[in-house]
C-alpha cells in the first residue's frame, strides 16, 4: 500500500501521515526532508532539484509500502504506481491558523520581533497565505490536487474541518473501501470510477518556488 497526502502548509499533512502511518504500520517521510538541508537555523539552503529526486528514489522503495506527505508536485519525480491519494483541503483561516500554532510551537520566541527566524517566518506566512489563489508556476491548490488525481489509483478530498482524529478516520474508511471521493461542508460524498479519473491533468511541473 502506497500512500500520497498532500495539502497546504498547516493542512495536517505531516501529522495525519503519522497517525496512519503508526496505525497502520507503514513507514511515513514527509517531502521537506527532501528540500530542505538540515541547518541552524532551518530552512536556510535548499536541495538541487537533481539531489530531490535521488534522495526520493532511495528511500521510497519500488517494491515496499509507504506514505509520504507534503508536496512534490513540481519536482518531476517518477514515481511507481501510487495507491490512494488523500487531499487534505481545510478552509483557509482554519489551515493559517494550525500553522501559526505550528511555528509558534516550534520555534517560540525567534519568530518575534527582533528573533533570528522573524523574517524567515514572515515571508513563509505570507507565501502560504497565497497557497489557495496562486496561479502562476509552483506550488499551490491546483497543481497539488492536480497531481494527486493523476498519479493515484484512488483519490479522496477532504475539505472539512475536522480535528485529525476524524480525518484519520475518514481516511481509514477510504482506504478500507477505495472510491474517488470528494467530501465537502455543503455536499454528501460523491464517487466515482477510477478510470473515469482524468489522466491528462498537467500538474504544471515547475520549480518549486516555495521560501523555505
Amino acid at each position: 500500500m502506497r500512500i500520497l497526502i498532500s495539502g497546504g502548509p498547516g493542512a495536517g499533512c505531516t501529522s495525519t501521515a503519522n497517525l496512519i502511518g503508526a496505525e497502520l504500520g507503514l513507514p511515513v517521510f514527509d517531502s521537506d526532508a527532501f528540500f530542505h538541508k538540515p541547518t541552524d537555523p532551518p530552512f536556510q539552503e535548499q536541495y538541487s532539484p537533481d539531489e530531490r529526486r535521488q534522495l526520493i528514489a532511495a528511500s521510497l522503495d519500488t517494491n515496499s509500502d509507504w506514505i509520504l506527505s507534503g508536496s512534490i508536485a513540481t519536482w518531476d519525480v517518477d514515481l511507481v504506481i501510487v495507491h490512494f491519494g488523500v487531499f487534505l483541503d481545510p478552509p483557509k483561516d482554519e489551515r493559517l491558523r494550525r500553522l501559526d500554532l505550528r511555528e509558534r510551537e516550534r520555534f517560540g520566541s525567534r519568530i518575534d520581533l527582533g528573533g533570528d527566524l522573524h523574517s524567515e517566518n514572515t515571508n513563509f506566512m505570507e507565501w502560504a497565505s497565497g497557497y489557495e489563489d496562486r496561479l502562476e508556476r509552483g506550488r499551490n491548490r491546483g497543481t497539488d490536487r492536480a497531481f494527486l488525481v493523476q498519479q493515484c489509483e484512488f483519490f479522496v478530498e477532504i475539505s472539512q474541518t475536522k480535528s485529525l482524529h476524524d480525518v484519520a478516520l475518514e481516511i481509514r474508511g477510504f482506504l478500507a473501501n477505495p472510491r474517488s471521493t470528494t467530501s465537502r461542508d455543503t455536499a454528501t460524498p460523491t464517487s466515482r470510477p477510477v478510470d473515469m479519473i482524468p489522466r491528462n491533468i498537467n500538474p504544471n511541473p515547475a520549480s518549486d518556488a516555495r521560501p523555505r
